[in-house]
């Protein structure tokens, strides 16, 4: 493209202390079996660079391989092809799955790639990642080189910043999957946030008869209302409220304690409670299982993506509006305002544009 020796701008973290700092870096290569990317869209995850940015202390660990340039939520264009890549061109509009898999263990070749067993990464969920591992750059950068296996074509009608929601969306559609929902179920969510409101987006679309969106004080002015829009048949503040009547499956994806321990008390029995949420910081957290055992109530465990949440959730964004739980969204050198909006939980899914 005649740029092969020119530089990039990208967002790196380069001092172990809050903050990152904007400064270039040669544009990458593919490998023969990738793509480069120009990225268009970059998420800001409350879990993953917020905190590095804010450089809290599950995330200091990284101080040995600083500077990183992270950013794991992303979509692009194609912009160069290894040799080895025929199945994408220039100009293909592309959302990309994070994940770094072996594609050989029998995770891997069952479809559950996203708990691979050979691809070990840095970060806190164990799982090897482009943009959070140390030895792969993240998309906080006008480009980025990813294995041409990680990318899902999106079509016209999805922007780029819905693009960067899809990994998240099909979060969502991966618990529903899992589940034993059917519709017609009564199904609730806590956590209005990004994967929460997935769910609930999965669950509504999936014929479920009453959805019900938890969540606190905090969320009652902001994040309950767009949950109300995006299909919540009903919005409870936990803090002040409770329940109505027990569910057929719930979807736990605060990662709050008091949140499991409210899905304990109101899944109701040969119900199903689903766990989406990560539990920073926390080593263990209860769980009372002969309440579990006594009503035959399971428990299912959610991580990541698999193909076929891919293809749901390409499908559900073109059925949609997804506006309300995409942005608002930040030119990359305004990247200080960009994470104090994420910190200050404005809207939904804080994105930045290369």
């Amino acid at each position: 493209m005649g740029e092969e020796n020119s530089d990039m701008r990208v967002l790196a973290k380069t001092e172990p202390k809050p903050g990152m700092t904007l400064q270039e870096k040669p544009i990458p290569e593919p490998e023969p079996d990738e793509v480069r990317l120009r990225v268009k869209s970059v998420g800001i995850d409350g879990g993953v660079e917020a905190p590095l940015y804010q450089w809290v202390p599950s995330y200091q660990h990284y101080e040995e391989h600083l500077p990183q340039v992270f950013g794991h939520e992303f979509a692009g264009e194609v912009d160069a092809l290894g040799s080895d890549v025929s199945n994408y061109q220039t100009g293909d509009r592309v959302a990309v799955e994070p994940s770094i898999f072996c594609g050989r263990c029998r995770n891997c070749r069952e479809g559950d790639w996203n708990i691979c067993t050979e691809k070990s990464g840095y970060g806190p969920s164990g799982q090897k990642s482009i943009g959070i591992d140390i030895d792969n750059d993240g998309a906080l950068a006008d480009y980025v080189t990813v294995p041409a296996s990680n990318l899902y074509t999106i079509p016209d009608s999805i922007t780029y910043d819905e693009g960067t929601f899809l990994e998240l969306l099909a979060i969502g559609v991966h618990a529903v999957e899992r589940s034993d929902f059917e519709a017609g179920d009564r199904v609730a969510v806590t956590g209005p946030g990004s994967v929460g409101l997935s769910a609930l987006i999965a669950a509504s679309v999936g014929g479920a008869n009453e959805v019900v969106m938890i969540g606190t004080s905090d969320d009652e002015n902001r994040r309950l209302p767009i949950a109300k829009k995006m299909g919540a048949t009903q919005t409870v503040n936990i803090e002040e409220e409770s329940l109505e009547k027990p569910v057929d499956v719930f979807i736990e994806a605060s990662g709050h304690e008091s949140a499991l321990k409210t899905a304990e008390e109101h899944t109701q029995k040969g119900g199903e409670i689903i766990q989406i949420g990560v539990y920073h910081g926390k080593d263990a957290v209860p769980v009372n299982l002969n309440h579990l055992l006594n009503n035959g109530i399971s428990i299912e465990t959610i991580f990541g993506r698999k193909e076929s949440s891919w293809h749901r959730a390409i499908a559900i964004a073109e059925q949609i509006d997804l506006s309300p739980v995409v942005g608002p969204s930040y030119d990359l050198e305004d990247f200080e305002e960009a994470f104090a909006a994420e910190n200050n939980r404005v809207g939904i899914k804080i994105t930045l544009n290369p």
